[in-house]
């Protein structure tokens, strides 16, 4: 048997795990990564472990995980549709559970960042000084939050729009587990996280669920292109209402 020939001198095309293209190679490589990451998120629906690992991936993506459940969920309704209604539940109840712990998850590095803050020496601007009136009730450690300072206007802004905040992260595209998170850095009501998650998230994982129940494949195209537009939307429409509500009843 004849042994390959050793590459000729000058011959630089060995394996490498380098990204290629050049610059701009370097700048997509991440984003190939992530599809990988993707078509191995979704290569579990031909397995036993699909079910386990979709409620382990929703609960992971409310609180730290980069990639939804949304592709896996569509993969294994697509399988078995009789059972699509059930994995919506499962995925939803998962995904707010994982919500909650993103919430805890901001409560406890909360006084971390508060003295990050301090140490910097931004103190005054982020928390504010005596002067700009009576302080929120929250504190961290000997740290105090008054009205002219940025922390107490984020917090007032979110407290005053929780639900929605909370319903349209859970809901859209935007990352659900920047908002679990801030809502536990900014104290912002657990209950609320709760409410807005189940409705959102309910109607994310859910709506998906049935529909592929009752439409099957003629929705997978629909659904895989036009997602993000469809959610915003629905997002849109949402918030029109609560606009009404607000100023018009």
């Amino acid at each position: 048997m004849d042994e390959p020939a050793p590459p000729e001198r000058g011959d630089t095309t060995q394996p490498s795990s380098a990204p290629k293209g050049g610059f701009l190679g370097a700048l997509f490589w991440p984003l190939r990564l992530l599809k990988r990451l993707y078509a191995w998120v979704v290569g579990w629906a031909d397995t036993r472990y699909g079910t386990p690992v979709l409620v382990a991936l929703a609960f992971a993506e409310a609180s730290f995980f980069p990639i939804p459940p949304d592709p896996l969920l569509i993969a294994l309704c697509l399988g078995k549709r009789k059972r699509a209604l059930w994995y919506g539940l499962l995925c939803t109840v998962a995904s707010v559970a994982g919500g909650i712990l993103g919430w805890y998850i901001g409560r406890a590095v909360f006084e971390s960042v508060v003295n990050i803050i301090h140490s910097v020496g931004w103190g005054p601007s982020w928390f504010g000084t005596p002067a700009g009136g009576e302080p929120l009730a929250q504190t961290a450690g000997d740290t105090r939050f008054y009205p002219d300072g940025y922390f107490y206007l984020v917090h007032a802004k979110f407290e005053a729009n929780a639900f929605l905040a909370y319903f349209s992260a859970a809901l859209s595209p935007i990352p659900y587990k920047v908002f679990t998170i801030a809502g536990g850095v900014f104290d912002v009501s657990l209950p609320l996280l709760i409410a807005g998650s189940i409705v959102g998230r309910g109607m994310r994982f859910m709506g998906l669920g049935v529909l592929i129940h009752l439409f099957g494949d003629k929705v997978r195209p629909i659904i895989e292109k036009y997602f993000e537009w469809i959610t915003i939307g629905l997002c849109v429409l949402i918030g029109l209402f609560f606009v009404v509500l607000k100023y018009v009843l």
